[in-house]
Formats: structure tokens, sequence, C-alpha cells
């Protein structure tokens, strides 16, 4: 029924009856059957099943080959985020734009605090790695709710050159012709004219390499074409040709602009015939990105019913009354002008409809309206039941005890701290009829300030700020936080990153990316409202679904809270039955004499405590009877989550920004000084020479084809905690892992070889990384040509320690009778971030440029009982502007963030 046909007679009813209900709605909570059901549930899902939130403050956004990434955790109770006691371990990974492990730190957690850093090595390939923190209770719940952030890497130390790429797609029936515009310039920002490349894809059938020479602006056009349902990631491998060695990069191409999801949300669930609904919308791209879309919805006669268009990142909303028995088309416009369509949700003849509007004012307005019921039919509740509820803890509650066909209230906003709220209609049995978000945002829970000393300073110069940390009545609060001071001229993060506040109170209560989250807090302007409001539309809150919790289907829990890393196993007898209260013994390879002895129970298990063991030792378990009188077989204690593609999909590269530009110049500068100093290998014009020394200098095991390799990496190489075909992604270019299976160059699985005799991926798979003393990495092509047939997809020579001799060879499982090695992972030592202090002299006659980009990283600020703490540090080189970002949080979990400028002149 259209909104002119509707009869008057129906909003006199609708007038009387919202004055009634509005009369008789409890103003605070009612005990019932079904509210006392639902708070019960609740409780013991939060008590029982408690879970955990962590969010990372990284000291910048981006980072450069050769430096540090400096990072503090905060561990918190996801129900009201006072700092967790539970776990005591958190992982924290650097994943590489294939989605498998480069390094992985452990961090020991003290009241839900701990702070940590990777050193990133001079060579690391350039990408978008991500950071992903975790402990092991979270497992049991969704990995969607593991703290996730992008981070670019770039490596301008072991090469000169700058690739920019712009993408254009013309559709073709069976695929998409690519148009690829590439730019290469060195880090001075010039072109590299006349400049000699070859290149290949994965897609591409026939596999050889194409060469083309840059024009003398250091331009060159490339043709491809990327057929359809060819591969989901698709890749550009570049070789370009310099004096001092060939010049490896991978470049992934964009998915066509035009490939648009658009997906409808009408609010409360369901679109409902009859009567006026709001309908959420939001369109993403390819990658998963939100994408401004604007259009039309029309009836299926071809009526336009409403215009609409997105307000922000995508997203949107439209209002209209639906008719029953009509299918609802959106069709969206282009700049092209051709026009997709996409159809909305089939409006239902009988239903709820739910909204809840708490964009101003001091309350938030409910209305629930039952509509298409006759007095007895199907469906109709008997009563209604009001619940708001915050991070599964219930804060309000009503009832109709007569299920009318409007249920309308005002609710106070001050009964809610911030967050996300969620309104929930249940019926008189306890089934959820409608559930819409709201996001309560008062004041600030901690006001931060930052006092410098002085309006400005000088090169060098001491710097004293006084921090100050209040409540939000003024009141000063003792609380933990931690500070990153950055050149502002060389280091600047997008305007609306996400910080500590919008990561707890928003981003990590909603399942899915959320877009420069911190927007929805940068004012209280009628646009960011509505847009944080469409964002509450079309993302909800999934971290439990009701219909399981009433029915008592709790999560499994298989995995504990940690509080200590341990080495645990199991020692069997020679017959296999269990080797109870037996000796064993626990030895570091690299400190002999602390050697720990201990006996096993009645079931022949034992454990033992990693807790003062550095990250360097090298641990080996050991049976007291001897080698051939027992085995020793070790539990897998490591984290089972593998890493998968997250949104993001495949970030477009952009082109450099002045801030970028003067980074990874800088980045170059400090190389020089790295090098004065013996702090890194790399030299600048002998890089490839120094890697073929390297690669002459070892021998190939007895019985292998080759005499070189294209790479050789030697054991220690390897990360800790993940086997030998992960540890290689990222480390080889054009050498690629998805799901355990190597390829390299788009190819099928190459040649395993182990000290000369070929094996299988599992095998290696096997093999425990510390007996591993290289690994040969030959690429397809004239590298491998010398295995044939069987090199064809490129070979993988690995040698052991312990040499070619099959005697010798390690089992298949890297066991030994009696013995077992640690493979596992070990508690990150924190470093302290390194202060140089001015106002001492400079006794050595050197004088060294201080080109820091990050000033001050200081991860353990702790304000007293007057709210106050006290940082000196000194300034470096540069006349700039410093940005310092402060955040943390107090024992009770009140959450502060704060940015401030200063000036070196």
């Amino acid at each position: 029924m259209s909104f002119r046909r509707f009869p008057k007679s129906f909003f006199f009813l609708l007038l009387a009856m919202v004055g009634l209900l509005a009369a008789f709605a409890p103003p605070a909570w009612q005990q019932n059957e079904v509210i006392n059901r639902v708070v019960a549930k609740l409780t013991t899902l939060h008590n029982k099943y408690p879970q955990e939130k962590v969010y990372l403050h990284l000291d910048k956004p981006y980072y450069a080959a050769g430096e540090d990434i400096w990072f503090k955790a905060y561990l918190v109770n996801a129900h009201d985020h006072v700092p967790s006691d539970m776990s005591k371990v958190l992982y924290v990974e650097l994943i590489t734009p294939d989605n498998t492990f480069y390094k992985t730190s452990v961090v020991r957690l003290d009241k839900g605090k701990g702070h940590g850093d990777f050193s990133l090595p001079d060579d690391m390939p350039e990408g978008t790695y991500r950071l992903r923190a975790y402990t092991s209770w979270m497992q049991n719940f969704d990995e969607a709710y593991f703290f996730h952030q992008n981070i670019t890497v770039w490596s301008p130390r072991k090469n000169d050159v700058v690739t920019t790429t712009a993408f254009t797609f013309k559709p073709q029936p069976s695929g998409d012709s690519v148009l690829v515009n590439l730019r290469l310039q060195n880090y001075a920002a010039k072109p590299l004219a006349q400049t000699t490349f070859s290149y290949s894809t994965n897609f591409d059938k026939i596999g050889s390499a194409k060469k083309a020479t840059t024009s003398a602006e250091g331009k060159s056009s490339l043709r491809l074409f990327l057929p359809h349902n060819e591969t989901s990631s698709p890749k550009l491998f570049l070789t370009i040709e310099q004096q001092a060695g060939n010049l490896n990069r991978t470049i992934a191409i964009p998915t066509p602009k035009d490939q648009l999801d658009v997906q409808f949300f009408p609010e409360g669930g369901h679109l409902v015939a009859g009567l006026w609904n709001m309908v959420g919308f939001k369109a993403v791209d390819a990658n998963g990105v939100g994408k401004d879309v604007q259009g039309a919805i029309y009836n299926q006669q071809g009526q336009k019913v409403v215009d609409f268009k997105s307000l922000k990142f995508g997203m949107g909303r439209l209002g209209f009354i639906p008719e029953a028995n009509q299918q609802y088309m959106a069709r969206i416009t282009s700049p092209k002008g051709a026009a997709k369509e996409y159809p909305l949700p089939v409006p239902q003849k009988k239903g709820f409809v739910f909204s809840v509007d708490g964009k101003s004012g001091p309350n938030i307005r409910v209305k629930f309206y039952s509509l298409g019921f006759k007095q007895d039919s199907v469906g109709k509740p008997k009563s209604l039941h009001l619940v708001a509820q915050v991070r599964g803890e219930v804060l309000y509650a009503a009832s109709s005890p007569v299920a009318q066909e409007v249920f309308q209230m005002e609710v106070p906003k001050n009964k809610f701290p911030s967050g996300l709220v969620q309104f929930t209609v249940f019926s008189e049995t306890g089934e959820p009829l409608a559930e819409r978000l709201v996001f309560v945002n008062h004041a600030p829970q901690v006001q931060m300030t930052i006092t410098p000393d002085k309006p400005a300073y000088k090169p060098r110069e001491k710097v004293t700020l006084q921090l100050q940390a209040k409540d939000e009545t003024g009141a000063p609060v003792a609380g933990n936080f931690s500070l990153a001071i950055t050149d502002q001229k060389t280091v600047t993060p997008s305007p609306h990153v996400a910080n500590l506040v919008s990561y707890l109170l928003l981003s990590s209560d909603l399942k899915g990316h959320v877009e420069d989250p911190s927007y929805y807090f940068s004012s209280a302007a009628p646009e960011v409202v509505l847009a944080l409001d469409n964002l509450l539309l079309t993302q909800g809150w999934r971290r439990f679904v009701w219909k399981e919790i009433l029915q008592d289907k709790f999560p499994q829990l298989p995995y504990r809270a940690e509080r200590d890393l341990y080495v645990s196993g199991t020692v069997t007898k020679i017959t296999g039955q269990p080797d109870a209260y037996s000796d064993i013994m626990l030895m570091n390879g690299n400190n002999p004499m602390a050697t720990i002895k201990l006996q096993t129970d009645d079931r022949g298990k034992f454990q033992f405590s990693l807790a003062g063991f550095p990250d360097t030792s090298s641990i080996t378990v050991q049976s007291a009877k001897g080698v051939a009188s027992a085995f020793v077989e070790l539990d897998n204690n490591l984290p089972q989550i593998q890493a998968f593609p997250q949104v993001p999909y495949e970030p477009i590269p952009a082109p450099y920004s002045n801030e970028v530009w003067a980074y990874l110049q800088r980045n170059r500068e400090q190389l020089k000084l790295d090098q004065f100093s013996g702090k890194s290998g790399i030299l600048l014009q002998q890089v490839n020479v120094r890697g073929k020394k390297q690669q002459e200098e070892f021998k190939p095991a007895a019985g292998s084809l080759h005499t070189t390799a294209d790479r050789v990496l030697r054991g220690s190489e390897l990360p800790r905690g993940i086997d030998i075909i992960q540890g290689l992604q990222g480390r080889v270019a054009g050498l690629q892992v998805t799901n355990g299976m190597v390829s390299m160059r788009g190819g099928g699985q190459p040649l395993f070889l182990i000290d000369g005799t070929q094996t299988d991926a599992s095998f290696v798979q096997s093999l425990n990384p510390n007996q591993v003393e290289a690994i040969e990495i030959l690429k397809p092509g004239a590298s491998s040509a010398m295995y044939g047939s069987r090199g064809g997809n490129g070979v993988i020579a690995i040698t052991t320690k312990k040499g070619p001799d099959k005697s010798e060879r390690p089992a298949g499982s890297g066991k030994m009778p009696g013995m077992a090695t640690y493979q596992g992972l070990y508690f990150q030592k924190a470093r302290e971030f390194y202060l140089p202090r001015y106002d001492k002299p400079d006794t050595s006659n050197v004088v060294m440029p201080d080109l820091r980009t990050t000033l001050v990283w200081n991860p353990s600020i702790q304000t007293d009982a007057s709210g106050k703490a006290e940082i000196t540090f000194f300034t470096a080189d540069q006349r700039t502007t410093y940005r310092a970002v402060l955040e943390g949080m107090t024992p009770t979990g009140k959450l502060g963030h704060l940015a401030t400028t200063f000036q070196v002149r």
C-alpha cells in the first residue's frame, strides 16, 4: 500500500496508541520470566565464557627496512574494558602480504599490559604487511575479533628503485584488457631513463618473460590480458636490469574498479509491507573498501520509488513504504552511464518494524511496530520484552504485557556507558523478534593534556613534557599510558586511523572492517553522527547469537588461558607404555650450565616453564635413562590459527606523498650511518656482489646437479615457530606460499631436495629448522634446467647440518629416541628505546647526524594519584613539527587518547 493510500484513521489510532504506551511504558527495570532468563544467560556467558580484547599502540603507521616496529599491548575484559589478568601470554604476528608468517613475538603481560618490538632486516621485501595480536584464550572465539592492523613496509636500503603503477581495465568477453602505466624512479625522485626490464605474470599461460625499456622520463606502458576465473590474486613480476645486478619486484594487480557489491539492510532486520521502512545500504569494491554510490529504487513495474546517495564510506540510508507482492530493485548509476541492478529483500506481508533513534537529545527513542497480524494469527506475539545491553551486560529492560501494534518508549542515554548499545525485542517465548544497534558517546573517559616547558625548541635541545590525566568529572586519575613522538614532516598517518578509544568502544565490537574508525569520534556534527548510525545499520554486533545462547549453545573452549609459556610432553618406554615418575632433563644449548631436572607424573607427562629462558635459547629435552631406553614426544603448544586474507584484500599502491618521499630518503641517509657504526651489512653499490660471494662460499650437497643457486638462505634466517616452507614466504622474490603449497612465478610445485635426494613437501615441513644448514632456491628456467622436467617449476634444495650421509639424515618427524628439540616460541626480551643525551660533551670527535623519525617511544608511563607524569628527552637535528600521541587507560577501564604537536625551529 502506497503512502498516499494509507488510511488517515490509522494515523489517529497510531497516535492514540503511542500516547497510551508511552504513558504506561516503565522508566526502569521490570522483572519477569523472559527478561530474567535473558539476563541469566548473558551472566553465564560473560562469567563462564569471558572474552578478551587486545589493542596495539604502534610508534608510527609505516616503516622502512632496517627500522624497528615498537608496540604497546593493552589486553582488557571485553565486557567492561578493565585490564585483563586472565591471560599472561600474548602472541603478536607479523604476516606477509601473502598471508604467511614472517615473524612472531610472544609478549609477557602484567595486569593486561606488555610491550615489544620487531626488528626489520635491511633486505626485507616491501609490501603491505599485517600485525595480528591475540591470546590463546581468544582462539576459542571468532578470529574476526583478533586485533588486525595493516602496515606498509618499504625497502629503500637494498636498492634505489621506486616503482609507480597505474592500471586501466577494459572489459572483454573472456576477461579484462589491462593497461599498466609503469614509472621507474630512484629515491631522489629522478627518473630511471632507458632502463631495461623484463616482466611476467602468474596468470599468463605462455609464462615466458617479455622485455621492455623505459623512456627518458622513466615510463613504460605494458599491455596484459587478465582472464576471468584465472586467479584471485593476480601478480606482475618485474626484473629490472642494473649494473650492480638485477632487481626483482612483485606488484599486485588490483581488481577492476567497477566491481561493486551493494547490500541493503532494513532497520530491525526485515522489510515489511504497509509501513515506513528505514533501509541502510553499503557498497564496497572488490577489495572490500567502501565505494560511494548513488541511484534509485524501482518497483517491478519500473516506477521510481525513491532516490538515494551514500553519505560516507559507501554507506547511507533510504526510506519508503514497500508494497506486498513487489520485488524492488536498486539501480546504481556510474560516471560511465551504465547502470547495475541489485535486489532488495522481498517485503513481508506481516512482520515487525523496529526503529531506534539516538542521534540527538538525552534520550534514545524506541519504536516497535507489529504489522499485518490478525488477532489470533500465527506468529503474533502475546507480549513484548525490550532488553538493552552493552557488551553482554543488561542495563535496561522493559515489557508490554499485551502485544499491541505499537510499542514505544524513551530510554535515557545516561543509563549506558560509552559504546555500542544493542536493543532487542523478545516475544513471550524468548524468541528475538528484532534488534538494532545505537552508539552512546559521552564525554571522554580520560581527558589528557601534554604541556611542553617551552613554546618551541632548538635542535638537540632538552624537552620536558608534563602529562596530566583527569576523568570525565575533572578529577585526577592514575593510569598507565604509552607515548610516541614522531617527525610530522616524514611520518603522517591518515587523519582518522584507529586509536585505543575508537577500537575498544567501536571497532572491536563490530564484525568486519571499519574504515577510518576515529572519524566517528572526530566531532558531534550531524553528518558524523548520521554516518555512525549508517555504520550500525549495516554492520551488526555478532560476538554471540541470541538463539544459540538462549538454547544453552555456549562456545567450546579447547584453548586454555595461558599464564606462562611451557615445554610439555610425554615420555614413553620402548614398549609404548608411559614412563611414570622418570627423570628427564631440559638443556639449553646456548648455556650448557643451565640444565633443569624434573620427574614425569603417573602418566609420563612433564611440563617446564620457559619463564627464565631468553629468546635466543636452544632447548633439548632428554630422558635421564639415555636415548636408547625411552621416547620423548613434545606437545605442540604453538597457536593454531592460520592467517587468512583480511579487508582490504589487495590495497592499491598509492603514489608516494611528499612525507613518504622524505621518509624514505632519510632512511637511505640513515643507512650510511648504520654502515659507519657497523649496524648494517648492506653496501649500497655492492649488494649483489656480496650475495654472489655468499653463494660461492656455500657448497651444495653431494648428489646435487647444480653448482650455484639464485638465492641461498641460511638456517639461522628462518623464523622460529613455523615450518620451513612457510618460513620461505617473503624472503625470495617471485616465490609464493599458499596453504602450504609453494610456487615460483605462478608455476606448480617445485622439486624438493634434502641433502641431494628428492623428497616431498610434507617431509620438508616436518624438519626442525634447527637442523637446516642452508636452503638453495633455483628459479624456473636456466637455473634449474640441469634437473630436466623435474625442475621445470624450480628447485628448493635443503642441506642439513648433519651433511649428506644418509645414515645420519634426520628422521621424518625430526625426533630421536629419548630426546626431542623444542621448536616453539620464547618470551621476547623487551628492548629499551634508545634516547640520546646531548647535555654531555661528545669526546669521540665524531658528530653523527641525528635523523630519527621516531623521536620518543615510551610504553610505560604511569601517572600518579594527582594524575601527573613527566618525561624528558632531546630533539633531533631537524627543524620540524613533532606529533605526540598519548593513549592508555586506568585500572578501572577508563580510556584516553590525545594527539598534539610541538615545534623545533
